[in-house]
């Protein structure tokens, strides 16, 4: 869905609109979020749970897909947006009770990442191809035919275990501490607090990247001329290339580097994309260092996405993962309500990006110290 916010662009619909779109699907994400993590704590099947994402998200591609007006359009995202808060708890917490003595769990979230990063590349590289034959909106099609995939590959053989008994004969000793922090009065929770706040702010990162970085690309910068459609889905699909081509060695690479160590990578690799993209609005030739700054932006995104969701299931009580994966996919949608209609605004006021690419600069440069707090 990188593409929708181009779609109903040449539709008319104004930045803050097109946010507004997605604080719709962030806030009925996050309505679903919460309660798909208390139903998985209470051994609810996450295939049944995915499959049920599948169906309203079936929903909301049929919705956008015929979309014209503005009502229509956030009642396509609302169903998105609830999609995406079964779906990705579930998916998450598929992660580590499907991996074994060869597969790691920190392995097997690089690995779905990897996924991850091919699936959407391929998706946003076919609807590429639509922007050239005036058809963007096949992205709907794909993705419906995606989701039917998704049920196919749910008939297969899949772990249905519970996951308190998988990690307890992965690791007792981790076990048994964590079954203490658990009566503690949920302090698991507060030790989370470091981890979660840069969640929340990467997770902002990537709704900018893919909402706001298209329109910022279209409607160009103070000096940077505005790029046609086909020219910033171009740009989108290299960086969603880019992701899927560094996604797997980044991760395998620091796949034993702690976690401090890793955020603040993460960290340091957003800010020099963001200086190179606040940077490219005073160039004529800016395009230049957007593709420049894509490598390093992808790097971050590739520490982070496997990175944290580990982080996470380490971080927490056997009992309670369910809740913990529902509170970091929380970011996600909290991220996505508030972000990307803050942004929109902030466009519509100064015509430009440039402010806000220096302000997440600064906020990057905040949250390196913060780092030293994750365990």
């Amino acid at each position: 869905m990188y593409l929708s916010p181009i779609i109903f662009n040449n539709l008319g619909f104004s930045a803050e609109q097109i946010g507004s779109g997605i604080t719709t699907a962030a806030f009925a994400g996050i309505t679903t979020r919460l309660g798909t993590g208390y139903f998985l704590d209470k051994n609810f099947s996450y295939g049944k749970a995915i499959k049920f994402a599948c169906l309203l998200a079936i929903l909301s591609d049929f919705i956008l897909f015929y979309s014209q007006t503005y009502l229509s359009y956030l009642s396509g995202q609302f169903f998105l947006g609830a999609a995406a808060g079964i779906y990705w708890p579930s998916a998450e917490l598929a992660v580590p009770l499907n991996c074994n003595s060869t597969i790691q769990p920190s392995e097997g979230y690089s690995l779905a990442r990897s996924a991850d990063a091919l699936g959407v590349t391929f998706g946003v590289f076919i609807g590429t191809l639509g922007t050239y034959f005036k058809i963007t909106k096949i992205i709907y099609l794909i993705d419906i035919i995606c989701m039917l995939y998704i049920f196919y590959i749910l008939r297969k053989k899949i772990s249905r275990g519970n996951i308190k008994n998988q990690l307890i004969m992965k690791d007792p000793i981790d076990i048994k501490y964590k079954n203490t922090e658990n009566k503690f009065n949920l302090k698991w929770i507060i030790k989370l607090f470091p981890l979660l706040l840069i969640t929340l702010f990467v997770t902002g990162v990537m709704s900018l990247l893919q909402v706001i970085l298209p329109l910022d690309l279209a409607n160009g910068g103070i000096i940077r001329p505005p790029f046609t459609e086909q020219r910033v889905a171009t740009l989108v699909t290299i960086k969603l290339i880019l992701l899927a081509i560094f996604q797997w060695p980044v991760g395998y690479i620091l796949r034993n580097k702690n976690s401090p160590f890793k955020f603040r990578l993460c960290l340091f690799s957003l800010l020099i994309g963001f200086i190179f993209l606040t940077v490219s609005n005073f160039l004529n030739d800016g395009y230049l260092l957007v593709l420049i700054s894509f490598i390093p932006l992808t790097i971050a995104l590739c520490i982070f996405l496997p990175s944290a969701s580990n982080a996470i299931i380490k971080s927490s009580p056997v009992k309670s993962q369910g809740t913990a994966i529902a509170l970091y996919s929380q970011c996600f949608g909290i991220s996505s309500l508030t972000v990307p209609w803050l942004a929109g605004k902030l466009i519509d006021n100064f015509d430009t990006a440039f402010q806000l690419w220096l302000i997440v600069s600064l906020i990057c440069m905040i949250l390196i110290t913060n780092c030293k707090n994750i365990k």
